[in-house]
This record gives C-alpha cells, sequence and structure tokens, in this order.
C-alpha cells in the first residue's frame, strides 16, 4: 500500500516544483493562481474525508485503492493536458479525493492488521515509504520538465503508474480478499450527532486531535511554506564545507532530506514505541526538541548550526507523523465499532492544519516577522509538551490507585 501511494504521489509532487516554474505552459495566469492549485487539493479533502469513510462503508479497501489508482493516473495525465484554471481545480480535487481513498484505506487497513505489539512498525513503514514518491517526483520532474517541458514529464509519470500498479495491485488482491473489508465495513453504524458530542468529548480524543492540529499546522503548513522565503531571506547564497549553494536549492535539498530518510527513520521509531519505549514518552521527548529547535531556528546563528537545527527539525517531524499515526489508531481501538470514524476525524484534523498553516504563516509574516513566527511555533509545542505531560501524570496516578484499590475490592 505505500508503494501504491508512492506512485500516486510522484506526479502531484512534481507540480510543487513544476508548476511554479511553467505556470505559463499550464495556461495559467499569474502565480497566485499557481498557489491555489496547489492548496486546493487540501482544502476539499476536509469535506472529502467523511464522504470517503462513508464510501468504505460500501466498497472494499482493495476497490478503494484500485480507484484511487485510476484518478490518480488520471489527473497526472491531465497536468500534461491543461491548459486554463477551471481545469487545474478539476484535476486537483480529483487528486483530493484519490488521495483521501489512499490514506484513509492505509489507516483502515492498519487498524484491521495491528496489535501492540506492530502498530508503530507498520505506521512507520507506510509513512517512510510512500514519502519516496515526493523525492522522485520532485528530482525527476525538476530536472525533465525543464529539458522537455510539463506535457512529457506528465506523460512518463502516468506510464509508469499504467506499468507498475498492476503488479502492487495483485498484492493488495492477496493481502486484502474482497469480502475482508467489506464485511467489517457494513457492520459499523454511522455516528449519529449525540454520539458524535459524547465520542469527542473524550480527553484522549480531544488531546490527539488538539496535537495533531498544532504539529500539522507548525510542520507541514508553517515551516514547509516558509522554509524557502526565510533561507532566502539569510542570504541569497549558503557557503557550507567550501561549496556556494543557492537558498532554493538549500531549502529544496533539506526537504527532499526528510524524504530520503524516512524508510528507514520511521520504522525505527515506530519499532521503538512497540518495544522499548510508551509512545507517549517519545511524544514528549519529540516535543521537547521541537520547541527547542525552533527557538533556535529564526537565530542569527552560523549557517553550518542553522542547517543542523533545520534537520534537526525535519527529523522531528518525520518522528512526530508516525508516533501521532500510532496513537490515533491505539485510542481508536479503546472506542469498539468507533475505530473508523476516529481515524477520519484524526485524517480531518490533519488535512485542517496543513490547510490552514500556511494561511496563518503568511499573515504573521506581513503582521509580526519570521521571529515571532517561529517562536510562536516553539510556543505551541511547549504548550503541547506540558498537556503531555499532564496527561502521562494522571494516567500514572490512575494505575497507582488501581493497584492500592483493585476493582474488585
Amino acid at each position: 500500500m505505500s508503494w501504491i501511494t508512492a506512485l500516486c504521489l510522484m506526479g502531484d509532487s512534481m507540480l510543487y516544483i513544476v508548476l511554479p516554474l511553467h505556470w505559463k505552459e499550464a495556461g495559467l495566469d499569474s502565480l497566485v493562481g499557481v498557489g491555489f492549485i496547489l492548496s486546493i487539493n487540501r482544502l476539499v479533502r476536509l469535506p472529502l474525508n467523511p464522504f470517503v469513510s462513508w464510501m468504505y462503508r460500501y466498497i472494499s479497501l482493495r476497490q478503494g485503492l484500485v480507484l484511487a489508482v485510476v484518478l490518480a493516473t488520471f489527473t497526472t495525465a491531465g497536468y500534461g493536458l491543461a491548459n486554463n484554471f477551471h481545469l487545474w481545480v478539476i484535476l486537483r480535487c480529483l487528486w483530493g479525493l484519490a488521495w483521501s481513498l489512499l490514506r484513509l484505506g492505509a489507516y483502515y487497513a492498519i487498524l484491521e492488521l495491528q496489535t501492540d505489539d506492530n502498530r508503530g512498525r507498520l505506521f512507520g513503514v507506510y509513512n517512510g515509504n510512500y514519502r519516496l514518491g515526493s523525492l522522485f517526483g520532485m528530482i525527476l520532474g525538476g530536472s525533465m520538465a525543464d529539458l522537455y517541458g510539463l506535457l512529457p514529464v506528465s506523460f512518463l509519470f502516468t506510464a509508469l503508474s499504467i506499468c507498475i500498479s498492476p503488479f502492487l495491485l495483485m498484492n493488495i488482491h492477496v493481502y486484502l480478499p474482497k469480502d475482508k473489508a467489506l464485511t467489517q465495513t457494513l457492520n459499523v453504524p454511522l455516528l449519529r450527532v449525540a454520539s458524535i458530542f459524547v465520542l469527542f468529548r473524550a480527553k484522549k480524543i480531544i488531546g490527539l486531535l488538539v496535537t495533531a492540529l498544532g504539529s500539522a499546522m507548525m510542520y507541514e503548513g508553517i515551516f514547509t511554506s516558509t522554509l524557502s522565503n526565510f533561507t532566502q531571506s539569510r542570504s541569497t547564497s549558503f557557503f557550507f564545507l567550501g561549496f556556494s549553494f543557492s537558498a532554493a536549492f538549500l531549502a529544496g535539498g533539506l526537504q527532499a532530506l526528510r524524504w530520503g530518510w524516512g524508510p528507514l527513520l520511521s520504522p525505527f521509531i515506530g519499532k521503538l514505541s512497540d518495544q522499548k519505549f510508551s509512545t507517549a514518552s517519545l511524544v514528549i521527548a519529540v516535543l521537547s526538541f521541537a520547541g527547542i529547535l525552533f527557538f533556535l531556528f529564526p537565530l542569527p546563528v552560523p549557517t553550518f548550526i542553522w542547517i543542523f537545527v533545520t534537520i534537526g527539525i525535519l527529523i522531528t517531524s518525520t518522528c512526530m507523523s508516525t508516533l501521532m499515526d500510532s496513537i490515533a489508531a491505539s485510542i481508536a481501538t479503546i472506542y469498539s465499532g468507533q475505530e473508523r470514524n476516529i481515524m477520519t476525524a484524526y485524517s480531518i484534523t490533519l488535512d485542517l492544519g496543513a490547510a490552514i498553516g500556511p494561511i496563518v504563516a503568511f499573515w504573521a509574516l506581513q503582521q509580526a516577522g519570521y521571529i515571532l513566527i517561529y517562536w510562536g511555533a516553539s510556543a505551541v509545542f511547549i504548550g503541547l509538551l506540558i498537556n503531555w505531560c499532564l496527561l502521562m501524570q494522571k494516567s500514572s496516578l490512575r494505575k497507582q490507585v488501581s493497584k492500592k484499590f483493585p476493582p474488585h475490592l
């Protein structure tokens, strides 16, 4: 499933490099239109996630993945043919539907396969591998589009999807039989309005969603959207180990590192959370480092120190993604029959944070400047850290009380 997601993601990731440079070839009028095209797929997923969750009650996970591959292949081909703004909006909305099918399908599959001993590793394997699609999409797309243009690159990715996806889907046919997901989804009732308020008043679920919103907003929204601009504001070029790097090249290279180390780091973190350390303890450690690193990030430190701070932030981003997915699945298993509803709400929260993050970032940039943006992010992580420490303390007290006064007494 991670490789299918990576294959589908290549066309989308290619746009983030190619479209800002070849927007006239794409039939767009301005860079403002480019920004809207690149963000509409996230905004449209807010209403699409509940719809996809409803769809998975009547189709199997395998059928959902097949539909996602078809949509991703169609939209990738369309990127080379679209010649006006309205077509681009339609294509990006269709990709938003494909991504919801892929991500929620993966969440639901892991819910069915997980145990307390493998939950973190499964999410680590999935998160670590699917982002390789972003890595190759940006590298391949960015280098080839300058030589051949948008149309040949989009057709190349389409051809790769058509050739490779059938072999990957055959494995899905083996490991996710047609009737397995269908039977389970039909037996899960839809949430009633009253049930929604009762379910999402639980402190564990509130803590999960608040942390998911804050981390997605800081990492995927604010940090990702402002890294290139802030790098440019530090200097137009950087000297590191005797070599000169442009700000854009350095920012892109640092972002690519996160996807390169993902297949190794994400499963490792997931395995740690399964075996040696509690997931909550690891989250507290990651939040501590994130708060410190975001405080240091905008300071006028030497370039090599700033690069290491940036790499540290990206490492905490990779760790946080896997840990939060694992915690979401762990909490979902507590509420029997509502697992998919909780994972759907979690997915919506992530998309909401990633969507509003850039808006908040550039508004705050105009009002206050870079330092307050990143120090504000540091404050958010410290606030989340305090909340998790309090939750851990309460959980420890409850365990002590239950030992002194067993339930049968």
